[in-house]
């Protein structure tokens, strides 16, 4: 199915199916209050768009360059250099021992363009490094037909290979530098 279908699946099923008196007699008030507040919603649904490395790349920069100018105006000293990743409800968290630990996860928490740029970048980097290896991957699954024990280890390793967390550095240069795993090492 593709964006087109689903913009004429959206407009017929938001709008011409259901009424609000059809609605209300089958499902009670609250399908009522959904098929309302569906009628007041766009009719076209934003273009899909997957990242490239180049747009990641951009979006790494103007995140990189506005994240050094907030850490400027906040006294926040690079270096030594925050390791940045993602927490599970949607934060940003530093992940080595940066002396102000606290100010930057605060500033992330506060100020929600810089929080939206990271997550660009954070979401961007995940799905080119799930993408990264995948003909190999499918090439090698293919080969080990009929040894499905030898297929289900090929599957657990790229899950672990795809649930790796995402780890950003803020370079005291204005650079970045991206990794997957673990911090191995990595100090403030």
């Amino acid at each position: 199915m593709n964006i087109a279908s689903l913009n004429r699946l959206y407009a017929t099923y938001s709008t011409a199916s259901a009424t609000p008196v059809k609605a209300a007699a089958t499902d009670g008030s609250s399908a009522a209050t959904q098929t309302a507040a569906a009628s007041n919603l766009p009719q076209e649904l934003p273009p899909l768009e997957c990242p490239t490395p180049a747009s990641v790349a951009a979006a790494k920069e103007k995140f990189a360059a506005n994240a050094a100018e907030k850490f400027r105006q906040a006294g926040i000293q690079v270096p030594p250099e925050p390791v940045l990743t993602p927490d599970r409800m949607g934060y940003v968290s530093v992940a080595n021992d940066h002396p102000d630990k606290a100010r930057i996860e605060q500033l992330f928490h506060e100020d929600t363009e810089l929080r939206d740029q990271f997550a660009e970048v954070a979401s961007g980097e995940e799905m080119l490094h799930a993408v990264q290896g995948y003909e190999d991957y499918a090439a090698r699954y293919a080969a080990l037909q009929g040894n499905p024990s030898a297929q289900a280890a090929l599957v657990e390793a790229r899950i672990a290979y795809n649930n790796q967390s995402f780890y950003i550095t803020l370079k005291g240069d204005g650079g970045t530098e991206t990794f997957f795993g673990g911090l191995q090492g990595v100090t403030a």
